[in-house]
């Protein structure tokens, strides 16, 4: 059946990757979400170094090379209660789903976000600056969740891995954009110099406002709510405009038996069944796999890396960490061309496998030669390498498998869940790094590596025997696989009959009517 789903090769990889281009315009644009994740941990983090932040939240110290210090508990809240707040949108996300479509929630995330800029902006106490971080945290779950599940529902199989790469790539451009503010706010003596990057949390928010009203919603959304017409005609809009329509009812056939197949299996409690048979394992592994971006120690470098090198004595700090960055946005762009090319278990791998030795590195030459100018450049030049792999092999990766993994039904809870939970396990380590960090604390610094090493070593072994294979997959034909408990490792050979035969049926219905149509005409 000549369907991309079936991976018929009709024509070239490059040509049938950008066949149905109107579905990569439009998940591209609600891709942009992903740049708010990336701006607040690019901006937020650099307020720590910056003596116009620290004159106000801050006090004078003498030890500090920065001039300023900042009470652990305070840089502990600063960051956390954004993923505090993150993570009570992203438990939210499965039940807002059950009264509003995919696209207008995203809306609601924008609104959010305009209150918790305000906030931050007109903060003169830290009372004011911790209520706006914890709406922050609010529009960011709910802009970090919803473009993924829009990308999921909508991406024909083949895109579906380079657009959530495109949705890590904005993450990476937000935190580029974040660092180079910084470094040029950095050294105004004033309130201005943390007010003009939080300017820049306005942009994204309003051109999404501007264009999500002329997007199509998802099919698959639609079709859970019983709108099988607006689902067709919103799948229309998805495809390619030359698709005929024996492909798009096939398609909508294979969405249709999918989801009928799944109410059968689960109960009348959404929540709940995400714990029930079958999506038990799903559940898991999803919340696993998003429990590993966590463990794979992200958070020291995406959230601590310009105060880490500041403390390391690393005199142009700001500087540095926009060329960490910026070598974490060339990954990502590169990984939209590897995702389509290598399987998910195998990029995991490598990724873990670098990142690990990458954290070793940093702990061993902090711990020995810190203090010296070839020291100073290992540190920098490793951080920049673990950035490299975590953006090229892991961020967009985790959150493909871990999206790609539930079922429709259950997507927005799952997915929900998982990144929540991950947002749960970044509070933890963001609330705990200033202790091993902090001068006034344990002091580790670099040392704080050799528990991201042993991270990633074991998360290594974690990928080798318990994450399948799901590349070039429609989301049905892995609920067939899932439903049939199929073993990890033979995801990858194995044949879905259910999927094949949903389509085959999609297209004898077009073929039926045509037929009717055809004789009614001849008849007369």
């Amino acid at each position: 059946m000549p369907d991309e789903a079936n991976h018929v090769e009709l024509v070239s990889t490059k040509a049938k990757f950008f066949h149905h281009y109107r579905a990569f315009f439009y998940c591209g644009l609600v891709s942009l979400g992903g740049f708010q994740l990336g701006l607040d941990l690019g901006a937020i983090a650099g307020f720590q170094a910056m003596p116009g932040f620290l004159m106000i939240f801050g006090f004078p110290s003498k030890t500090s090379a920065l001039g300023w210090g900042i009470d652990p508990t305070v840089q502990q809240l600063i960051s956390s209660l954004m993923l505090l707040g993150s993570f009570v949108a992203c438990l939210c996300i499965g039940i807002m789903g059950k009264y509003l479509s995919r696209k207008w929630v995203i809306f609601v995330g924008c609104c959010i976000n305009h209150l918790a800029v305000v906030l931050m902006i007109v903060a003169k106490d830290l009372a004011t600056l911790y209520a706006g971080r914890i709406v922050m945290g609010l529009s960011v779950g709910i802009l970090d969740v919803l473009p993924q599940l829009y990308i999921h529902e909508c991406a024909p199989a083949m895109q579906r891995g380079s657009l959530l790469g495109a949705f890590n790539v904005f993450v990476s451009i937000g935190l580029l954009i974040g660092s180079i503010v910084d470094n040029y706010t950095s050294t105004i003596m004033s309130r201005n110099a943390f007010r003009i990057p939080l300017y820049t949390f306005f942009v994204v928010p309003v051109m999404l406002m501007v264009v999500l009203p002329f997007i199509p919603e998802t099919p698959r959304w639609l079709i859970e709510h019983n709108k099988p017409d607006q689902a067709r005609k919103a799948l229309g809009r998805l495809r390619n405009k030359d698709t005929s329509p024996q492909l798009l009812e096939a398609e909508m056939q294979e969405i249709a038996t999918s989801f009928e197949a799944e109410n059968t299996l689960t109960g009348n409690v959404a929540l709940f069944d995400c714990f029930r048979k079958t999506n038990l394992r799903r559940t898991l592994l999803s919340v696993a796999l998003m429990t590993c971006l966590t463990g794979s120690g992200a958070v020291f470098i995406l959230v601590y890396g310009t105060y880490f090198f500041a403390i390391a004595g690393q005199t142009n700090a700001f500087a540095e960490s926009v060329g960490m960055t910026a070598a974490g946005l060339a990954a990502t762009l590169f990984s939209m061309w590897l995702i389509t090319r290598i399987g998910r278990r195998v990029i995991l791998m490598i990724g873990f496998a670098a990142q690990a030795i990458s954290m070793l590195i940093v702990a061993v030459v902090f711990q020995h030669l810190s203090t010296s100018a070839t020291g100073g450049r290992v540190l920098v030049a490793f951080t920049i390498i673990y950035l490299f792999f975590y953006n090229m092999c892991i961020a967009p990766y985790l959150y493909l498998c871990a999206g790609e993994i539930p079922t429709q039904r259950l997507r927005g809870y799952t997915l929900g869940m998982a990144i929540g939970i991950s947002f749960a396990w970044n509070w933890v380590a963001t609330f705990t790094a200033p202790y091993f960090l902090n001068p006034l604390d344990l002091n580790w610094s670099g040392k704080y590596g050799y528990i991201w090493f042993a991270s990633n070593v074991i998360i290594l072994i974690f990928v080798y025997f318990v994450v399948p294979e799901t590349k070039d997959r429609t989301l049905e034909e892995i609920d067939e696989m899932f439903d049939e408990k199929i073993g990890a490792r033979k995801f990858r050979n194995y044949k879905c009959t259910r999927a094949e035969n949903s389509r085959a049926i999609g297209v004898n219905v077009v073929e039926d009517k045509q037929r009717e149509v055809h004789d009614h005409v001849e008849s007369i």
